[in-house]
């Protein structure tokens, strides 16, 4: 009888615990994390990150501004030489259009004297110069004690094309005259060229031949040899069988030189022609 007494208190008892334990709330336990230092490190991060930009951004700034300072320092090459389309008295300046050998026109500043002999100047070639001057800096011609310096064209100097021509023409024939000689007897014409080929070594030259007899008739040859012994130059040409031999004599006198040349033509071993009498003629 104790002993069931005992079980029904200790029954009571464990009820009374189970109670307990159910009415308390139950705790999960969960890692704790830190998140203060990562928010942290993301900021500094994002700050780096825009304080990089600000810099390549001003870093972009400083040089497009050095390239635009080193345009508009760079000088800008004027006009030296063009034909003058038109010639317009402005307010502040003599305005002159001229434009350039590719056909493209420049319109530029004049001092008014330039304008005054406009016709002189207009739809010829010019060489013109440029002074820097003190420009009216007005809105119109009446003075407001303004001014700024610009380069104008102050002079022009008309280009005879002509004599341009003429100049170049004869410089030209000059140099080929001095390189080539051309003789005749009245029969035959021959004009040698390519003197200077010839290095002054027996043997050596690419001399050229153009021989003409009276009707007009030519013969053109290249690859002339010269040698020189005992007071004479032979200067010699060959075309398949035939050989041109021309003999002159060494001397500074071109006139005598020219009188005692002969030209000797061979076929083989037998010779065709012996011309002789032999003038210094003007080169066509």
């Amino acid at each position: 009888m104790v002993s069931c007494g005992n079980s029904s208190a200790d029954a009571d008892k464990e009820t009374k615990i189970d109670a307990v334990s159910q009415s308390q709330p139950q705790t999960t336990t969960q890692p704790v994390t830190n998140s203060e230092p990562e928010d942290k490190e993301t900021e500094e991060s994002e700050s780096a990150n825009s304080e990089n930009q600000e810099e390549e951004t001003q870093l972009a700034n400083n040089t497009t501004t050095r390239e635009n300072n080193k345009s508009k320092n760079k000088p800008v090459k004027q006009l030296q030489v063009g034909t003058v389309t038109e010639l317009v008295n402005g307010d502040l300046l003599c305005y002159a259009t001229l434009v350039d050998d590719k056909g493209t026109p420049h319109n530029v500043g004049a001092s008014f004297e330039i304008c005054a002999d406009s016709a002189k100047y207009l739809n010829k070639k010019v060489r013109v110069s440029y002074e820097i001057a003190s420009v009216n800096d007005c809105e119109s011609a009446e003075p407001c004690g303004k001014t700024r310096k610009e380069s104008i064209i102050t002079k022009m100097d008309v280009i005879d094309e002509k004599s341009s021509e003429k100049s170049s023409t004869d410089s030209q024939n000059q140099a080929k005259n001095s390189d080539s000689q051309t003789l005749s007897n009245g029969e035959w014409t021959i004009t040698i060229g390519n003197s200077d080929s010839w290095t002054g070594v027996n043997g050596t030259g690419n001399l050229s031949y153009k021989g003409c007899d009276a009707k007009g008739k030519c013969l053109n040859l290249t690859g002339g040899k010269v040698v020189c012994r005992d007071g004479k130059c032979l200067t010699g040409w060959a075309n398949g069988d035939y050989t041109y031999v021309l003999e002159q004599p060494m001397s500074e006198d071109s006139n005598n030189s020219s009188e005692e040349t002969t030209l000797t033509v061979r076929k083989g071993d037998n010779e065709i022609l012996k011309a002789t009498g032999f003038k210094s003629v003007p080169a066509n």
